[in-house]
């Protein structure tokens, strides 16, 4: 007989859901077999009784037996379970709960592939979210139905919820400047309805409705240039006759102060979009045209996939060697989605003899090299299977730079032989599209280890193939050549930082040449490789040149074409070693405010806050110097406790320098302060902030303690650095004003 099993349930089951979500996790992350992890899952929950008695677990575990591959068995854990769960919560906490488990029940259901099932359980889906109090509907959960329903098959269905979701976003205030918007968007995802059910005339009629709202918009309604080419890559499948005017509206409503790369990136935009416009059109000549500007990578870009979209249509036209080429340069660039569809392409191409050798065989090559594409090795080794593709290649083409790029970076990657490598990477390296960060960075790797650094650095120049590899290529060589070499070899610091610069200043020029012509490489188009790319070149210039004002305006290029918060900090830099004050003053409130809105996780106040109140001081603005104490306050508020002592000297130092100079107003409270920070400040034991201390004590006219603390702040210095000899001088000094104040603050009768 067999006994019948206590159900795993509350706290057990809680456990046991934890180690089995952690378990998969591992199981991930260390990229196991799926069907394996599914099998050994399943097998685990088979044996097993399960009663999830909270909506939290009924959640979890519907969901690990969807992972598991039992979907019958996911949907009667929200049935049974769910609906006992629900039952006992109290009435007002239901509605929201019951919408939760109409959801969750389609996941299943799509597993099933069971239609009449999945469209059943969207009418009550539909019907539960219809019923709830207008404060529980949502504009997201609409959303999500419709989506759902759509990709069901249920067309009507998402139609209603279209419907209900704008009726909801109507019943808005806050959206009121969107109404014009809410309507378009609603449009033209019931154009796609009914295109999808074949019903044309009702998707063209739908089509026209959704930029007729746009085009009738009000003075009231937040309408610009991003909602029309949404529109347009929305429409253009069914409305192509209509995208020229999308494309007019586009380019009337971008503004006149739009330059630089968001012009470029508009530019981008609507090549895609007519490109995509043509390609349904049948003009698959022009579409091809407009996609070379098209395919560049822009800012917002996650991935390649209109060079994916490109080698599509080149085959399509039959323009095999072209095509040929674009596979290659994916894979060998290796650039996201376009490589990885590149090397499938090569492989069909080869199985049917496809005009484009030695392309084909060599972006086969590469991807068998590279972790995103070295599946179409299949259960071949990496080192058979690339000197395979390598020899036929060969035999292809004897003399080519090309194979001489892949083969050189194989013999590095597969045997360390830079000596072999070497000729072949100077040979490819003259073909400038081949000159990408790892060719070129590999390149010097040679040049150093063959010939030694100094006859290395004296060896030609070698410009890289766009800016984005210009920029990775410096990075690179700044933080990274030392790694590559054999030990004791080395490289001057100051020709290596020169050796980066010029990739950064070539690197600038490309990119900047892109913007202006739209021509070049179509990596050039991304906005914030430029930005960091400035900002490197700026900190050479700064830091490695001593020259701020060539650093300066490459800040305010990064800021203009993709803003971030070191850029800030570097034109504060720039203005304070120029000795500019009130520019810096203006710069570091400006640093102070965009790092506070958009975040900076190495944001220190410490390292400037010190300069800015100094500045105020020298130009009479001694009352703002307050406002930057409690900026102070607030970031060291917000430092976690167990990252405090990190800062704690920094801090302490910037706190010294900041109540100095508010002592020269503000006697009493920079006192107040001084005197319940001071043991922190005599903790830290450097002769600067020792002397800082001093010199408040000394500007409060507490001359006595002042004296004291220039003599404590002397015990600290040490002998011999630089840095400290300077500080030795500068207490002397202070303490020396302090007796020449001590004195002209006393009676004159008690001068005798």
């Amino acid at each position: 007989m067999n006994a019948i099993l206590e159900p795993v349930s509350a706290s057990r089951l809680d456990a046991y859901l934890d180690q089995t979500e952690a378990a998969l996790q591992q199981q991930d992350d260390a990229e196991l077999d799926p069907e394996l992890i599914q099998a050994g899952l399943k097998a685990s929950m088979a044996g097993q009784r399960f009663r999830a008695d909270t909506l939290g677990s009924v959640r979890r575990l519907f969901r690990l037996w969807l992972r598991a591959g039992d979907p019958a068995a996911a949907s009667r854990v929200i049935d049974i379970d769910g609906r006992e769960a629900l039952a006992a919560l109290p009435a007002a906490e239901r509605p929201d709960w019951e919408l939760s488990l109409a959801f969750w029940r389609l996941e299943p259901l799509v597993a099933q592939r069971d239609d009449a099932a999945l469209h059943a359980a969207l009418d009550v889906a539909f019907t539960v979210l219809t019923s709830l109090p207008g404060a529980l509907q949502y504009d997201k959960a609409w959303e999500y139905l419709e989506e759902q329903a759509t990709q069901a098959g249920a067309h009507a269905m998402s139609r209603r919820c279209l419907a209900a979701r704008n009726a909801l976003q109507h019943k808005d205030p806050e959206r009121a400047a969107y109404r014009a918007w809410d309507d378009a968007l609603m449009a033209a995802r019931q154009a796609q309805s009914f295109a999808l059910e074949g019903r044309d005339q009702e998707a063209t009629d739908a089509a026209a409705r959704a930029i007729d709202s746009l085009a009738k918009a009000g003075a009231d309604q937040d309408i610009d240039h991003n909602d029309w080419l949404r529109i347009g890559h929305a429409l253009y499948t069914i409305v192509p006759g209509s995208i020229a005017g999308v494309v007019g509206q586009v380019r009337a409503l971008t503004p006149a102060s739009t330059v630089f790369f968001a012009r470029r990136d508009i530019d981008v935009r609507i090549a895609r979009l007519e490109a995509l416009t043509l390609h349904h059109q049948g003009a698959l000549d022009q579409a091809l045209a407009r996609l070379a500007l098209g395919r560049s990578i822009i800012t917002g870009d996650a991935d390649d996939r209109y060079s994916a979209v490109m080698l599509d249509w080149l085959l399509e036209a039959g323009r095999h060697e072209d095509a040929a080429r674009l596979a290659f340069e994916s894979v060998f660039h290796e650039r996201q989605v376009s490589a990885e569809h590149g090397a499938r392409s090569a492989t069909r191409a080869v199985s049917e003899s496809l005009a484009g050798q030695p392309y084909w065989q060599l972006a086969l090559a590469y991807a068998g090299m590279a972790d995103d594409t070295m599946e179409v090795r299949g259960h071949e080794s990496e080192a058979a299977y690339v000197r395979r593709h390598l020899a036929l290649a060969r035999g292809q083409a004897s003399a080519h730079p090309a194979i001489d790029a892949v083969e050189g970076l194989f013999l590095i990657k597969s045997a360390g032989d830079y000596h072999q490598a070497l000729p072949l990477l100077e040979a490819a390296a003259r073909e400038l599209s081949l000159a990408n960060s790892d060719v070129l960075f590999k390149l010097w790797v040679a040049r150093i280890r063959v010939h030694g650094a100094q006859a290395a650095l004296e060896m030609p120049f070698v410009p890289a193939s766009s800016g984005v590899s210009c920029y990775n290529l410096g990075v690179t060589l700044d933080n990274d050549l030392d790694e590559q070499l054999p030990e004791g070899v080395t490289v001057p610091k100051e020709a290596l930082e020169a050796l980066a610069a010029r990739y950064y200043e070539t690197g600038l020029a490309r990119f900047e040449a892109f913007v202006v012509s739209g021509e070049g490489n179509p990596r050039d188009g991304n906005a914030h490789s430029y930005s960091m790319l400035c900002n490197n070149l700026a900190i050479h210039y700064r830091c490695d040149k001593s020259d701020p004002g060539a650093a300066l305006p490459l800040h305010h290029k990064g800021i203009a074409a993709s803003p971030f918060s070191e850029h800030y900090q570097g034109v504060m830099s720039c203005h304070r070693d120029s000795g500019n004050d009130a520019a810096m003053i203006d710069s570091g409130d400006q640093l102070w405010h965009y790092s506070a809105d958009h975040g900076y996780s190495r944001h220190d106040p410490t390292d400037y806050i010190d300069d800015v109140v100094a500045a105020l001081h020298r130009l009479g603005r001694n009352t703002d110097i307050a406002i930057w104490l409690q900026r102070l306050d607030e970031w060291w508020d917000s430092v976690e406790q167990d990252e405090r002592a990190g800062y704690e000297e920094s801090y302490v130092r910037a706190l010294a320098s900041v109540l100095y100079h508010l002592a020269h107003t503000q006697p009493d409270d920079a006192m107040l302060r001084l005197d319940a920070v001071l043991p922190r400040l005599r903790a830290a034991a450097s002769p600067y902030t020792t002397r800082m201390a001093a010199h408040t004590l000394r500007t409060a006219g507490q001359f006595e303690r002042a004296q004291a603390m220039y003599a404590e702040a002397l015990g600290h210095v040490k002998p011999g650095e630089s840095w400290h000899e300077s500080q030795r001088k500068a207490i002397i000094e202070g303490a020396a004003e302090c007796k020449r104040m001590q004195r002209a603050a006393q009676p004159w009768w008690k001068l005798w």
